[in-house]
């Protein structure tokens, strides 16, 4: 009786490791996706103001500017469009998946028929789930942001291009 009580304890321990592992797994994907998030919302805002900030000095310059300078300013603005269309897919995350789920936990908790080994291998079997689940969304996500960024890069290189342009030329 006390070897399979010891034993009983042994597996309840182990899946108390299992639990936190994949709990811990999944908390770092959550954060993995608000990381993403705040990287979208840089990009954006920064490509909004150098944006905001050109269309600032033409709308008030008295110069014109050359033909060459107003194609990159154009690709710029196209480029922006793109990066906020980009952006928007970005956010539009997919059904992500929150296990487990509470209510059946606590049903499961309040059954008899459960035990507390089976409860927690349950847990560990839901988190670990839910990050298989969530990881390829995440995966595209992130792949999105990546193309934000490049698309920063070519916004900001045509505008500066364009500036630069102008300012050279005269």
């Amino acid at each position: 009786m006390e070897k399979k009580n010891l034993e009983q304890k042994q597996l309840e321990d182990k899946l108390t490791i299992a639990c936190e592992v994949t709990e811990n797994r999944l908390a770092v994907l959550w954060g993995a996706i608000d990381s993403i998030d705040t990287k979208i919302n840089i990009a954006l805002g920064f490509a909004s103001s150098i944006l905001g900030l050109l269309a600032g000095f033409y709308a008030i310059g008295d110069r014109v500017w050359p033909f060459p300078s107003l194609v990159l300013f154009g690709l710029a603005a196209v480029a922006y469009i793109l990066l906020a269309i980009l952006s928007i897919l970005a956010y539009r995350a997919k059904a992500w998946s929150y296990r487990p789920d509470v209510k059946t936990l606590l049903e499961n908790c309040e059954n008899e028929n459960y035990d507390i080994v089976q409860i927690k291998r349950w847990v560990a079997e839901e988190c670990n789930t839910s990050c298989y689940k969530n990881l390829e969304n995440l995966n595209k996500k992130a792949a999105l942001a990546n193309y934000v960024l490049v698309i920063l890069v070519v916004e900001t290189i045509m505008l500066t291009s364009g500036l630069a342009y102008a300012m050279f030329t005269d």
